[in-house]
């Protein structure tokens, strides 16, 4: 089936500039509102912990040391600002995925699915949960989204000159790989597409290998070493059956992945906002399958897929299963921002799926699809409930304040490079914070003192050796929860009572 005229409008009609004018405000406002309302994160905290060092080579330095990430974004932000400027610096990633609806808007269009096509893709690429979220975060992953889409469309585009494509791809490319590793498996992603969907009018394939070689050879000892150091914590031993077998938990993740690409994760949302969610997704879900049903009706009258649609999709699943497969491999998770290579490309299809609908019907549908995406975008950006950093050191300042002399010190996960003091920087310089390993053992000067430990993370007490600075010669004399990942505790000298 053909799409309806309205789906061929020009791209200056009035319905397609509401599409885009509402995608770009919409689009800002849950981010501005998700970014003003929510506290930084242990991750956050550790971008702060670079941006902060005192020269842009000192951050270099000590984000190679680091191993795993890349430091072009974490350099950006050193050059406005560390922990003063704290939260503000989301405006960064903010206003970079604003720019992402370009090259969003051109594929969509390339695509050959119209204007009104591109500008639904617009919309939904504003509201959606994920792009939402990531677009907030302080973490490199809205650049990561922002330079693969780029270099998508320079090498599915059969539009514009092939030398400006070409640069295009080359630039993103590069400051792909050295904004984040798995911009290596979009080049190796394009490349595959490349082989099986050809164009005379798409730039060169050996253009795009050039190009993607150059960024990507010199990565490729430390992806061998990486590939390498697998972990085997994705299997648990069953005595019932004598053997090894995956998760279960590791199973649901990976059964709920797809969901949660269009869905906010509803465990991160207040009771209220994650009920809202399921309601709106509810709806979504619905109509897509809807659209989907459509779409395979007409699937044999319709137009052939055009050339640039065929090879980003075939793109999308490729780099999909790249990463889910690595991500299965080396950890015993599934990182969900680690899709941001290929969670801009749902709008697009979303899109085009619901071009396929009958004419008849098709306004309506696909207003209450905007509006169902939109609520998910509200209940993402106004109901964020998990790991309140700022909380956590609002309520350690708090139970401080009623102890005499008190010494603050923390206890995170994964430290690596970084201080487990790091929320205090963001939150509390103005309190006496040492690290663990600094608080004074028993018969040492200040040993007397009451310590308010913040923990982040399943850190068990009695269990985990993290704890023995602290808790050597000393009893809980309170404990706090914030929220399933973080609880303040109070320490003092055994025998005594706080003053």
């Amino acid at each position: 089936m053909q799409s309806g005229p309205a789906s061929q409008a020009p791209a200056g009609s009035s319905e397609v500039r509401r599409w885009i004018v509402a995608a770009l405000v919409l689009g800002l406002a849950l981010r501005i509102w998700e970014a003003a309302t929510s506290s930084l994160w242990l991750d956050e905290l550790h971008t702060l912990s670079h941006a902060s060092l005192p020269t842009l080579s000192d951050v270099i330095a000590h984000v190679r040391a680091e191993v795993v990430h890349q430091p072009l974004f974490f350099g950006f932000v050193h050059l406005f600002g560390g922990w003063e400027e704290g939260a503000a610096l989301r405006a960064i990633p903010v206003l970079s995925s604003l720019v992402l609806f370009v090259p969003v808007f051109a594929l969509a269009r390339t695509a050959g699915g119209g204007a009104r096509t591109a500008g639904i893709a617009c919309f939904l690429l504003a509201c959606l949960p994920y792009g939402v979220h990531y677009s907030t975060e302080l973490r490199p992953y809205a650049w990561l989204s922002l330079f693969s889409a780029g270099a998508a469309w320079a090498a599915f585009s059969e539009r514009d000159s092939k030398l400006l494509r070409l640069v295009v791809f080359a630039l993103c490319v590069a400051a792909g790989v050295l904004t984040h590793r798995a911009m290596e498996l979009v080049v190796v992603s394009i490349g595959f597409a490349r082989l099986f969907v050809k164009s005379r009018d798409m730039v060169p394939l050996w253009g795009l290998i050039v190009a993607g070689a150059l960024a990507v050879l010199p990565e490729v000892p430390w992806l061998l070493d990486y590939a390498a150091k697998a972990t085997s914590d994705r299997f648990e031993y069953q005595e019932t059956v004598g053997g090894f077998h995956l998760r279960p938990a590791l199973v649901k993740e990976a059964l709920v992945l797809p969901t949660r690409l269009f869905a906010p994760v509803l465990g991160a949302l207040g009771p209220g906002w994650a009920l809202v969610a399921k309601l709106a997704a509810g709806v979504f879900f619905l109509l897509l399958a809807g659209f989907a049903g459509a779409w395979w009706r007409t699937r044999r009258s319709s137009e052939p897929t055009s050339a640039p649609l065929r090879g980003l999709y075939l793109y999308g699943l490729t780099c999909f299963a790249i990463t889910f497969v690595l991500s299965f491999y080396r950890w015993d998770r599934l990182p969900l921002q680690y899709f941001a290579t290929v969670a801009w490309i749902l709008p697009i299809a979303v899109a085009q799926l619901a071009e396929r609908w009958p004419e008849r019907s098709q306004r309506t549908l696909v207003a209450l699809l905007g509006a169902a995406v939109l609520v998910l975008g509200i209940a993402q950006a106004g109901g964020r409930d998990a790991e309140d950093m700022r909380g956590a050191v609002a309520l350690a300042r708090e139970t401080g304040a009623k102890l005499s002399a008190p010494l603050y010190t923390g206890l995170l996960v994964q430290p690596s490079l970084f201080e487990h003091t790091l929320p205090y920087q963001a939150y509390a310089r103005d309190l006496e914070r040492v690290e663990p390993g600094s608080v004074p053992a028993p018969g040492t000067p200040g040993f007397e003192r009451p310590v308010v430990v913040l923990r982040r993370g399943e850190i068990k007490l009695g269990e985990d050796r993290a704890w023995d600075p602290i808790a050597t010669g000393r009893r809980v004399l309170s404990e706090t929860s914030v929220d399933r990942y973080l609880a303040v505790y109070v320490f003092v000298p055994e025998g005594t009572q706080p003053r």
